[in-house]
């Protein structure tokens, strides 16, 4: 989409525009490096809580079964209480992927496309009007 530059009659007008589109690229580019930052943190644990996440399922549905064999008795409470705590386990990897696993390097990856797209946008935008600024009279 064209900009109405030809809205923009003076240098000032030109120069306030060129500012505000400064200051939104600023802060699109901060918010694009802290994305990144964070979708490289997330891409480096989400192999770890992968396997972590694996490893607790198994110790869940081992416990199911060794639970399931046993007959009445402290053994059987015992192995009980140790699956409530797998269960907490899997559920603070399953919250903990959902944060920080492949699923938050999607979501980052998302938003740091929309960001690339804004600043590509911007970018074209004040060269339109740094060309418009350069058409207009002095004064």
């Amino acid at each position: 989409m064209a900009l109405s530059v030809a809205l923009l009659t003076t240098k000032a007008d030109c120069d306030k525009v060129l500012v505000e589109l400064s200051d939104i690229k600023d802060n699109l580019e901060f918010r694009q490096i802290s994305l990144t930052r964070s979708k490289d943190n997330a891409a480096d644990r989400a192999s770890s809580i992968d396997a972590d996440l694996a490893a607790a399922e198994a110790e869940v549905t081992s416990l199911i079964a060794i639970i399931a064999a046993l007959p009445e008795g402290s053994t059987k409470t015992e192995m009980q209480n140790r699956k409530v705590r797998a269960d907490y386990k899997l559920f603070s990897l399953q919250q903990r992927k959902a944060q920080f696993g492949t699923t938050a390097v999607i979501l980052y990856e998302s938003e740091l496309g929309e960001i690339e797209q804004r600043l590509f946008v911007i970018d074209n935008s004040m060269n339109e009007i740094t060309i418009h600024k350069a058409t207009l009279p002095a004064g």
